[in-house]
C-alpha cells in the first residue's frame, strides 16, 4: 500500500451509523482528507464482501494515488488504528488512562448503543420521521416512506434478540438519564470523558449521539433541552462547537494598543487536575464508568464463557467464530432500574467483544500493567468480575483475532490446556 501522503480515503458508511460518526469525527479532528461514500448493494458486493469479512458499516477504503490499488479496512477500531500507525498520530498515553480509554470504547460500542436506539425508536412522535430518513429521497414521499419502513424494521429486528424488549425498556431509558446526568457533572470541570484531551472513547459516544440522539427531533429536543453541557460537549468533540474548549477557539489578553498573550482553549480545564500528566483517571469518570459496567458486565462474562464453549464444541484448533451465536448459546443479563430494581433478561450471544477483550489484553493489560489498571478497576467496583474473564481467556488455550475472514480463534501452542 502507498505511503500516507499518497493514499486516497473513502469512507463507506452512513448518517445514521454511529461507528461512520465515530470514524468520520476522527479523520476530521485530526485533518485527515477524505470522502465520503454512501454504503449500497452494489458497492458491498463488489468492493466490500470480497475484501472484508462482514456486511457492515464502516469500511475504509484505502487507494494508492498511483497505482490506483487498494485495500478495504472494515470496523472502527481497526480504521483508527490504522490511521493512528500511519500518520504517527499521538496515541493516549498512561497504563491506566489507556486501559480506561479501551475499556470505555467497548462498553460504549458494544453495549450503551442500546440506549440509544431504545429512546430513538421508542418515541411515536418521530415514526414518520424515521421512516423518510431510512427512505430512499431521490424517489417520491410515499415511495420513499414505504421502502424506509421495511428498512427499518429489518433494522430494528435484532434488539429484542439483544435485551432490549418491553420488559427493560424503561430501565434503558433511566440509565442513560442517569449516565448524562454524571456525565453532566463530569463536564462541569473537563472537556472530555478522560479529561481534557479528546481520546478514542470521545469519538464513540460521539457517534452514539451523533447518529442516534442529535439528528432526530424528538431525542434531540429532550437531550438539548435538559443536558446542554452535553450537547455542547457532543459538538466539541465533531470540531463544530464555538463555545469554551472547542478546538479552535482562544483567549485573548490585550494592554491597550498591544496583544499580550493569546492562548487555545482546548486542554484548558475549569479547577481540575492535569490528569493527563500524572496517568489519573477523574473521579467523575469512574463514576460514570461504574453505572455503566455494573450491568455490561453481566452481558460481558457470560459472553466470554459462552464463546469458550462453543469453541470447545467444535472441536479444532482453528475456529471461525460467527458474529452471533446460535439460540442454544443465549444468556441471561442484567439491568438496574432507576431505583436500584434489577430486571432480567435473556439475550442473544454476539461475540464482537471477546476480539475487544483480546485486543486489550494485548496492548494496555499486559501482565506488567496490571498491579496499576487493577488500583483503577477496584475503585470503579468491577475488580473481580473482571479478573475473572481474562482468567477465563488466559487459561482456555485460545487467541481470538480479526482477520480478512473474520474473527478467528486459534489455539495457543504454548497453552497448558494442550
Amino acid at each position: 500500500m502507498a505511503e500516507a501522503n499518497n493514499s486516497q480515503y473513502f469512507v463507506i458508511g452512513a448518517d445514521h451509523s454511529m461507528f461512520t460518526q465515530k470514524v468520520r469525527a476522527y479523520l476530521r479532528n485530526n485533518s485527515i482528507p477524505f470522502q465520503d461514500v454512501a454504503s449500497d448493494v452494489k458497492l458491498f458486493r463488489t468492493t466490500i464482501l470480497p475484501n472484508a469479512p462482514y456486511p457492515l458499516i464502516p469500511n475504509l477504503i484505502v487507494v494508492d494515488k498511483d497505482t490506483k490499488k487498494y485495500c478495504v479496512i472494515q470496523d472502527s477500531k481497526n480504521i483508527i488504528q490504522y490511521i493512528q500507525q500511519t500518520h504517527g498520530l499521538a496515541m493516549m498515553k498512561g497504563t491506566k488512562r489507556a486501559f480506561a480509554d479501551m475499556l470505555l470504547e467497548m462498553v460504549l460500542d458494544d453495549f450503551f448503543f442500546l440506549h440509544v436506539v431504545n429512546w430513538r425508536w421508542a418515541h411515536p412522535s418521530q415514526q414518520k420521521y424515521l421512516e423518510y430518513t431510512f427512505g430512499d429521497g431521490s424517489q417520491p414521499y410515499e415511495a420513499s416512506i414505504k421502502l424506509g419502513a421495511k428498512l427499518l424494521a429489518i433494522i430494528k429486528g435484532p434488539t429484542p434478540k439483544l435485551g432490549l424488549t418491553e420488559k427493560t425498556a424503561t430501565a434503558f431509558r433511566n440509565q442513560l438519564a442517569s449516565f448524562l446526568e454524571l456525565l453532566t457533572a463530569h463536564l462541569d470541570t473537563y472537556q472530555f470523558l478522560l479529561g481534557n484531551e479528546p481520546t478514542i472513547a470521545d469519538y464513540s459516544l460521539y457517534g452514539h449521539f451523533t447518529a442516534g440522539l442529535l439528528r432526530d427531533p424528538a431525542p434531540y429536543e429532550w437531550l438539548a433541552s435538559n443536558y446542554p453541557v452535553v450537547q455542547a460537549y457532543a459538538q466539541r468533540v465533531g470540531g463544530t462547537s464555538i463555545r469554551w474548549g472547542s478546538k479552535n477557539l482562544v483567549t485573548v489578553q490585550v494592554e491597550g494598543d498591544k496583544l499580550i498573550s493569546c492562548e487555545n482553549t482546548m486542554g484548558k480545564n475549569h479547577g481540575g487536575k492535569d490528569v493527563e500528566k500524572s496517568d489519573e483517571i477523574p473521579e467523575t469518570t469512574t463514576k460514570f464508568a461504574a453505572l455503566l459496567l455494573k450491568d455490561y458486565l453481566t452481558v460481558f462474562m457470560p459472553t466470554v464463557k459462552a464463546t469458550l464453549e462453543f469453541l470447545r464444541k467444535e472441536g479444532k484448533n482453528e475456529v471461525l467464530i460467527p458474529r452471533a451465536l446460535k439460540p442454544e448459546y443465549s444468556i441471561e443479563f442484567t439491568i438496574h432500574d432507576k431505583d436500584g430494581t434489577p430486571l432480567k433478561e435473556k439475550r442473544v450471544v454476539s461475540t464482537h467483544c471477546v476480539w475487544m477483550l483480546q485486543r486489550i489484553l494485548g496492548s494496555v493489560y499486559r501482565i506488567e500493567q496490571r498491579s496499576e489498571v487493577d488500583k483503577w478497576l477496584s475503585e470503579v467496583g468491577c475488580l473481580n468480575e473482571w479478573k475473572e474473564a481474562v482468567a477465563m481467556l488466559e487459561e482456555s488455550g485460545w487467541r481470538v483475532d480479526m482477520t480478512r475472514k473474520g474473527i478467528l480463534a486459534k489455539r495457543k501452542i504454548d497453552s497448558p490446556k494442550l
